[in-house]
């Protein structure tokens, strides 16, 4: 980051005079380059991948030791309660892995009560909801997906044993982490949500209410703890995934969420599978475009990309307006197909991992919105997704919210070869309009 500390100076005389040169910030970033592996994301989850690869793991291993640390480091945007979808390139041939949620079995379409008039609430602006019972609390929980696909991937394509990829998460829990002013802004920002929820507030925020502090210069900074989170993530570690969907998790968060008035139950858990439907793929350009298939939002990539593979953009300038208007009409037109096609229908983490060998995986991973549901599971450190505000709480339309039925949602994790041989791996963090 560079700043610029020139002041302004005077131009013409009056009166024409003016400042001519006002002090502006400018930020600048070096490239990473690493010629036998890499992985992109938070720094601190970074790292996690990192130590992974250089154990040997491969980049499958390393991406999901990062999505586990992230779910530490960064819980407004994914977690043990979250949901993921991830693609993978190895040896010439891609695998998709779908770990979306389905609505709880005893949901129904009328379900919420609706304000009325105008009123408009959510990343996808449904109809509001008398209290936000849809984006926020115990009716907004549904089923967490992320550790299912996580544990259907590395069984197929992962290398280290499984309890080894948690070992980073489990420590960074543990012995905890050094607030700084973008956590302490977050949790800031977040807490209307986070203290309607005595353990979320117990567990992210200081006695009596207040955000840890970041250092300030005056006093040393606080250090978010989460044990129980730790003990969560050693469970799964040692029990795999049916720990969570079938075990002692399953148990304590259907249980929870009964006490608390939610309708997420036992056989929810146990009835849940994660998906592995084959790659989409699209040419553009040149370029072979692989992505996640299905009621995400790779389908929706795919088809703005075919979209503008009509259009001739390099007679315009890039950046341009002329370029960017047809971009933004492509796009347009892909996410009206998508909500008016695509039904049974964030804050968002993504990680990009790559190692020697030249695998590639792009995972995406969310709770929903901000902190998704804001409940957080006694006795876990598990926050769960608020997966039914990705529904229409209206009944009789393509996305409104029915027993067991699975969500729409944006992400989109990406890897883009060129001559068959990677070139690209992307993805990104955020919603529905990123």
């Amino acid at each position: 980051m560079r700043k610029t500390t020139a002041i302004g100076g005077l131009g013409p005389p009056a009166p024409e005079r003016r400042v001519t040169l006002r002090s502006q910030w400018i930020f600048s970033k070096t490239e990473a380059v690493a010629p036998n592996g890499m992985v992109t994301a938070d720094p601190l989850a970074a790292e996690a991948g990192v130590e992974i690869l250089r154990e040997g793991g491969n980049a499958l291993d390393a991406a999901l030791a990062t999505a586990f640390a992230l779910g530490v480091t960064s819980p407004i945007g994914s977690g043990l309660g979250g949901i993921a979808g991830l693609i993978v390139w190895r040896e010439g041939k891609a695998s998709s892995f779908d770990g979306s949620t389905r609505a709880p079995l005893a949901s129904r379409p009328e379900m919420f009560e609706l304000v009325g008039g105008d009123a408009r609430s959510g990343m996808y602006g449904w109809p509001a909801v008398k209290n936000d019972a849809n984006v926020e609390g115990p009716l907004s929980v549904s089923v967490p997906g992320a550790v299912a696909a996580y544990e259907l991937a590395h069984r197929r394509l992962g290398k280290l044993p499984w309890a080894r990829l948690f070992e980073p998460a489990i420590r960074l829990a543990r012995d905890g982490m050094v607030m700084d002013w973008y956590s302490t802004l977050v949790f800031g920002t977040s807490a209307v949500r986070l203290h309607k929820n005595a353990e979320a507030k117990r567990v992210y925020y200081r006695e009596g209410g207040a955000p840890y502090r970041p250092p300030t210069g005056f006093e040393p900074p606080d250090r978010l703890i989460q044990p129980d989170l730790a003990r969560s993530l050693e469970s799964i570690a040692r029990g795999g995934a049916k720990v969570l969907y079938q075990g002692e998790l399953a148990v304590a968060i259907a249980d929870d969420i009964r006490a608390l008035g939610g309708i997420l139950s036992r056989e929810d858990f146990a009835a849940y599978e994660a998906g592995a439907p084959p790659a989409q793929a699209v040419d553009y350009r040149g370029h072979r475009v692989v992505t996640i298939p299905g009621l995400t939002g790779g389908p929706t990539v795919a088809r703005a990309l075919g979209l503008l593979d009509r259009e001739d953009l390099r007679r315009h300038g890039q950046q341009s307006a002329e370029s960017l208007h047809r971009i933004a009409v492509a796009v347009r037109a892909a996410f009206a197909e998508r909500l008016e096609s695509m039904a049974d229908m964030p804050n968002t983490t993504h990680v990009n991992a790559v190692d020697r060998d030249r695998m590639c995986v792009a995972l995406t991973a969310t709770l929903g919105g901000g902190f998704g549901s804001a409940v957080m599971i006694k006795g876990t450190g598990i926050v769960l997704t608020n997966g039914t505000y990705w529904f229409d709480p209206r009944p009789g339309r393509p996305n409104s919210i029915a027993p067991g039925k699975r969500v729409l949602w944006a992400g989109a994790p990406t890897i883009v070869l060129h001559d068959g041989e990677p070139f690209l791996v992307c993805g990104a963090p955020g919603d529905g309009r990123s």
